[in-house]
């Protein structure tokens, strides 16, 4: 039999027009892979607090246990649609994200109240080891305490970025136990208001070296003078002017 990944190939692709499946039926079998495969997608952790909701035409509308992650997904939401569509084989047929809250819990509650109907057994409970709330057993913490961790992250993430702005993801790892999504939409935020700044004319002589050191990822002792005043040019350009990479360091 064809491999679903196959067939997810050939749906959306032009040189297999696929006359006899109607489109609205191409989007429903989409709609049942990303919901088989979420888990692969957005990883064992996310997928515990979001879930697939629907699909309309390339619109993906995506359901989270709660308003806080749904905005922080929100801000990361051209991250996680490259992500999604790369696992589409490359074809990029998603183009728009969509983030509510609501019915994630209805549809999870349904999914344990047909698990527990299945196995008989009761649901059993823990405290939480942070605040000794009660909460399912197999979890780490409580939703309160994980979304505290999470913005206390992101607020260590930012300062040690600040400190160092050329660290990958494979160096952060070494300082905070984090996933790439999240380090990657701490990084970019900060790099988009650095980058602003100078572009402005805004930035102070701090501001200017962080928004050439986030653009270079070279550490302070390896830039030259030549390639500082460069990068700032570049930052400094006219938006509407396509700058090729290569001019950075006065390629022609």
């Amino acid at each position: 039999m064809t491999s679903t990944d196959v067939i997810i190939k050939h749906l959306f692709d032009p040189r297999f027009p696929n006359k006899f499946i109607p489109l609205q039926g191409k989007y429903l079998y989409l709609q049942h892979y990303l919901r088989l495969h979420w888990q692969e997608i957005c990883g064992f952790n996310l997928a515990q607090r979001c879930g697939v909701e629907k699909l309309v035409g390339n619109e993906l509308y995506i359901s989270t246990a709660h308003s806080l992650l749904a905005n922080e997904l929100y801000m990361m939401q051209n991250l996680f649609l490259q992500k999604i569509n790369a696992y589409l084989l490359g074809t990029v047929v998603i183009k728009k994200l969509y983030f509510h809250t609501g019915s994630f819990y209805r549809r999870q509650e349904q999914l344990q109240q047909r698990l527990e109907m299945d196995s008989l057994e009761p649901r059993e409970y823990v405290t939480c080891p942070k605040c000794g709330a009660r909460m399912e057993k197999g979890l780490a913490m409580c939703s309160v305490c994980d979304r505290e961790e999470r913005s206390q992250l992101r607020q260590y993430l930012a300062e040690l970025l600040r400190i160092q702005p050329w660290l990958t993801y494979e160096d952060c790892k070494a300082y905070y136990k984090c996933d790439k999504i999240l380090f990657t939409a701490v990084k970019d935020n900060l790099k988009n208001y650095y980058f602003e700044r100078v572009r402005l004319g805004y930035a102070d002589k701090k501001e200017s070296l962080l928004a050439v050191l986030f653009l270079t990822e070279k550490q302070p002792e390896a830039l030259t003078p030549a390639m500082y005043e460069n990068a700032l040019a570049y930052l400094r350009r006219d938006q509407s002017v396509l700058a090729f990479g290569s001019r950075l360091y006065g390629k022609k």
